[in-house]
C-alpha cells in the first residue's frame, strides 16, 4: 500500500513538473513573440525616417512635446487613467488585482487594469483583444519601455496617440478640435472634458455627446482634487464652469495613418531583407501631400455623422504607389468580407474564356446550384438582362451562374493571380458574391482593381518607393511587375461595364463626375444591418478603395449605409478634389477591340448574340467584343418557324406557325401555292399520297430562308413536319 501510495506521489509530482514546465515554455514563447518596436512610437522617437514623393521628409505638426502640453492635462489624465503613474515600472499590481477581482466576478475580461505604460503598448504595438496572451505580452513590453524611458517621455507618447474619437488622435488635435487651443492653453475643466473623452468616445465626446461628456468631466475633476492637483478653490471654479466648445478648422489628422501603415510595410520588408540592416533607414515613400488632403477631406465630410471604421486608399495606376491613405480607427491592415467588389474578377475570366462579352444574355431568376441558393438583393429578379446590366446592378444569381460556367478553380487563380490572397476553403460558388473565409483588407482589393486599370496586369499597392541606409545604399526598391492576368481586350471590357454601373449602376454617384470612371460597390450583410459598405474603382491614371466597417463597434451599421451611399460619395468627393484642375482622359481602347453587328430581336426574343449577317430579321444592334468570343448559332426554324405545326381532318389539312413581323411567307404543296386563311395555310387533298410541302420565308425580294420536306399522307392524316437539320452556321 505504501509503495503504491509513494508511486502515486512520484507520478503526480512528475505530472505537476512537466505541467509547469509546459506552461513555462508556452510562457517563454509567449513572451518572446513580444518585440519592442521603436519606430511605431510617434516623433520623435523613431529611428526610420519616412520621405514624401518629392523626397522631403514626412513631419507631424500635430506632435505635443511634453512642454506644450499644459499641466492639467496631464495631471487630468494622470488622475482617471494611472494615479499611480509616478509611483510603478510599467505595471501596477495594485490595479491589476482590483481588475482581476471584478473581472473573476463576471466572468470574462471586462477591466485590464492597465497603466499608461500598459495603454501605450496597446496602441503602438500590439492590437486590442482582450486574451490573457495579449496582456502578458502588453506587460513584458510596458516593463521594457519603463526601462528605456522616463516618465516625461512615456505620458507624451501616450498623449500623442490616444483617440478622442471621429478620426481626431492625439491631444493637440483634440485640443484644436474641441477647443481651438493648444494644448498649453487648455483650463483644468476642459482639460477634464479630454480626458473623459477618452474612455469611450463615442459616448463621450464633447462635440456629439456634450452632456455625458460634461458630467462624466465633473468626476474627473473631483478625482483631481482628492489627488492634489487641484485645491479646493480651483475644484470649486472649475466644478460650475461650462464646457465651451469652439470648433477649430481641424478636426482629424487621418493623415497620420499613413506614416503607421508605410511604417508596418517597411517593417515587413526589413525582415524579408535578412539581416537587420543597421539604424537609421530612410524610407522613400509615394505620399502626396495634396492626394492625402483631398483623401483626408473626402473621408471625414463622407462619414462625419458616422460612428464607425473607415478608411480611403489612393495609388497611382503605373507604379501601384499609394499616394493617400487615411483612416479614423486600426482598421489598417485587417481583412473584411469584400461582397460584390470580387464580382468583377469573375466576370474577367468568364470573358477571357470566351463564354460572355458585356452584351451576353443571362437570365436572373431563383436558381438551385446543386443546393446552393443565392438571392438577390430584396429578392428582386430582373428576368433576361445584359451581363454589363447584371454588373451594374451587382446581380447576385448571374454571378453565381457564371462562375458555375467558368469553374471555380480557374476563377479562384485569376484573382490570386491580381493579388487578392484567398484560402483553400474558398472554393466554392459563395466566392462569385465576395463570401471568403478570412476576407480582404482594402489594400488587397486595390492590388485587384489595379490590375483591371492596368489593362490586366497585375500590380502590388504599395506605400514603399525604396529603402536605403544612412550611407544612401538602396536595400529594397519597388519594381511594378509585368505579369497578365487578363488580357488588354477583357480588361477593357470590363472597364466598360464598371463604367456602366458608374452611370446608372449601384455606383451612380459618381454620374456626377465629369469624367470617366469605373467603379463597384460591395454590400455586407449582418443580421438587421450591415457589417461592411465598399466602393472601389479607378480612372485612367489613379485607383482608389473607400471602406466603412462595424469592425470595431458592436452594433452592424444602420441599413441606409451601403457601398452605393456613403464610401461612393467619398471616393466622388476625393477625385472631384483631386481632378478639379485637370480631368482625367478617358480609357482608351485596345486594338483587339472590336464591333459586331448582332440581331436585336433575335437577342430580345431568343436571347442569344446571333450576327445580323446570318439572320437579317430585326434592327441592327452594335455589340463590343474580342476574337475570343463565339457568338451563338440559332435553330431557324426557331427563327422563323417557330411553333411549326399540321392539323388535320378527314378533308384537308392546315399548316400553322408563328409569323414573324417583317416577313413574307409562301408555302407551296406539289410546287402549287397554298390559301393563307385566318387558320393558317390551306393544305387540299393531293392526288397521291406523297406530298412536297414548300415554305419560303422572304424579306423583299430576297429568300432569307426556304424549308422543303417530302411527306406521306394517310387517309388526309398527316404528321408534323420534322425540323431541318441545317442551321445557320456558327460566326
Amino acid at each position: 500500500m505504501k509503495k503504491a501510495r509513494k508511486t502515486a506521489v512520484v507520478t503526480l509530482l512528475a505530472l505537476a513538473a512537466l505541467l509547469f514546465a509546459s506552461v513555462l515554455l508556452s510562457l517563454i514563447v509567449i513572451l518572446d513573440e513580444a518585440k519592442l518596436d521603436l519606430d511605431k512610437f510617434p516623433d520623435p522617437y523613431g529611428t526610420v525616417a519616412l520621405l514624401d514623393a518629392e523626397d522631403r521628409k514626412l513631419t507631424r505638426s500635430d506632435y505635443a512635446s511634453i512642454e506644450e502640453i499644459s499641466k492639467h492635462i496631464q495631471n487630468a489624465f494622470i488622475s482617471v487613467e494611472d494615479k499611480r503613474f509616478y509611483k510603478h515600472n510599467g505595471i501596477d499590481p495594485i490595479r491589476i488585482g482590483s481588475a482581476l477581482w471584478n473581472d473573476l466576478k463576471k466572468g470574462y475580461f471586462a477591466q485590464g487594469g492597465s497603466t499608461i505604460t500598459c495603454q501605450l503598448v496597446k496602441n503602438t504595438q500590439l492590437n486590442g483583444e482582450k486574451t490573457l496572451k495579449r496582456k502578458l505580452q502588453e506587460a513584458k513590453l510596458a516593463l521594457e519601455i519603463e526601462q528605456k524611458y522616463d516618465k516625461s517621455e512615456i505620458l507624451e507618447m501616450y498623449l500623442n496617440v490616444i483617440y478622442f474619437g471621429k478620426g481626431i488622435y492625439g491631444v493637440k488635435n483634440a485640443c484644436r478640435a474641441f477647443f481651438d487651443k493648444s494644448p498649453a492653453d487648455v483650463s483644468p475643466i476642459e482639460a477634464a472634458s479630454l480626458a473623459a473623452t477618452v474612455a469611450n468616445p463615442s459616448k463621450y465626446n464633447p462635440i456629439a455627446s456634450p452632456k455625458q461628456n460634461h458630467s462624466r468631466a465633473e468626476m474627473v475633476l473631483t478625482l483631481m482634487q482628492e489627488q492634489g492637483f487641484l485645491s479646493e478653490e480651483e475644484y470649486q471654479r472649475e466644478i460650475h464652469s461650462d464646457i465651451i466648445i469652439s470648433c477649430g478648422d481641424f478636426h482629424n489628422n487621418y493623415y497620420d495613418f499613413y506614416a503607421k501603415m508605410a511604417l508596418f510595410e517597411a517593417e515587413e520588408l526589413i525582415k524579408s531583407l535578412g539581416a537587420k540592416p543597421p539604424q537609421p533607414l530612410i524610407v522613400y515613400t509615394y505620399y502626396e501631400a495634396r492626394a492625402q488632403e483631398s483623401a483626408t477631406s473626402a473621408l471625414h465630410t463622407a462619414t462625419a455623422d458616422i460612428d464607425h471604421s473607415s478608411e480611403i486608399l489612393l495609388a497611382e495606376n503605373d507604379s501601384g504607389g499609394i499616394l493617400a491613405y487615411a483612416s479614423n480607427s486600426n482598421i489598417g491592415n485587417g481583412k473584411r468580407q469584400p461582397g460584390s467588389l470580387m464580382k468583377p474578377f469573375i466576370y474577367a475570366t468568364a470573358i477571357d474564356r470566351g463564354i460572355i462579352i458585356p452584351d451576353s444574355q443571362i437570365n436572373d431568376r431563383p436558381t438551385d446550384f446543386n443546393g446552393y441558393h443565392p438571392a438577390n438583393y430584396a429578392n428582386t429578379y430582373y428576368g433576361w438582362i445584359s451581363a454589363k446590366t447584371a454588373l451594374s446592378r451587382s446581380v447576385n444569381t448571374a454571378s453565381v451562374s457564371i462562375l458555375q460556367k467558368v469553374g471555380v478553380d480557374e476563377a479562384f487563380s485569376r484573382i490570386e493571380r491580381c493579388g487578392i490572397p484567398l484560402s483553400p476553403q474558398d472554393k466554392n460558388l459563395a466566392l462569385a458574391l465576395g463570401g471568403t473565409t478570412y476576407g480582404s483588407s482594402a489594400r488587397e482589393i486595390c492590388n485587384g482593381y489595379l490590375a483591371l486599370a492596368n489593362n490586366g496586369y497585375a500590380r502590388k499597392a504599395t506605400f514603399i518607393r525604396k529603402i536605403c541606409d544612412a550611407k544612401g545604399k538602396i536595400l529594397y526598391q519597388n519594381t511594378p511587375t509585368q505579369t497578365s492576368v487578363f488580357s488588354q481586350e477583357t480588361a477593357y471590357l470590363v472597364t466598360d461595364m464598371l463604367t456602366e454601373c458608374a452611370r446608372n449602376g449601384t455606383a451612380k454617384q459618381l454620374a456626377y463626375l465629369p469624367f470617366t470612371v469605373a467603379a463597384k460597390t460591395g454590400t455586407v450583410a449582418a443580421g438587421e444591418g450591415n457589417a461592411d459598405a465598399w466602393c472601389a474603382g479607378y480612372t485612367v491614371n489613379h485607383t482608389f478603395v473607400c471602406h466603412i466597417s462595424s469592425v470595431n463597434n458592436a452594433t452592424p451599421l444602420a441599413n441606409n449605409i451601403t457601398g452605393g451611399n456613403q464610401p461612393t460619395k467619398c471616393a466622388r468627393a476625393l477625385l472631384r478634389m483631386l481632378y478639379k484642375d485637370v480631368p482625367p482622359p478617358s480609357f482608351p481602347v485596345p486594338k483587339g477591340i472590336k464591333y459586331a453587328t448582332v440581331d436585336k430581336t433575335i437577342c430580345e426574343e431568343l436571347h442569344k448574340l446571333v450576327l445580323h449577317k446570318e439572320t437579317n430579321i430585326g434592327e441592327k444592334m452594335s455589340v463590343l467584343t474580342t476574337s475570343r468570343f463565339r457568338f451563338d448559332s440559332v435553330d431557324p426554324d426557331e427563327v422563323f418557324l417557330s411553333g411549326l405545326d399540321v392539323k388535320t381532318d378527314k378533308k384537308q389539312a392546315i399548316l400553322t406557325f408563328r409569323k414573324r413581323e417583317g416577313i413574307h411567307y409562301e408555302v407551296t404543296l406539289n410546287d402549287k401555292a397554298c390559301e393563307e386563311t385566318s387558320e393558317g395555310f390551306l393544305l387540299k387533298k393531293p392526288r397521291f399520297p406523297l406530298i412536297k410541302i414548300e415554305i419560303k420565308c422572304k424579306k423583299g425580294t430576297k429568300t432569307l430562308y426556304k424549308k422543303s420536306k417530302i411527306l406521306r399522307l394517310d387517309q388526309m392524316r398527316m404528321s408534323s413536319i420534322p425540323p431541318i437539320a441545317s442551321s445557320i452556321s456558327n460566326s
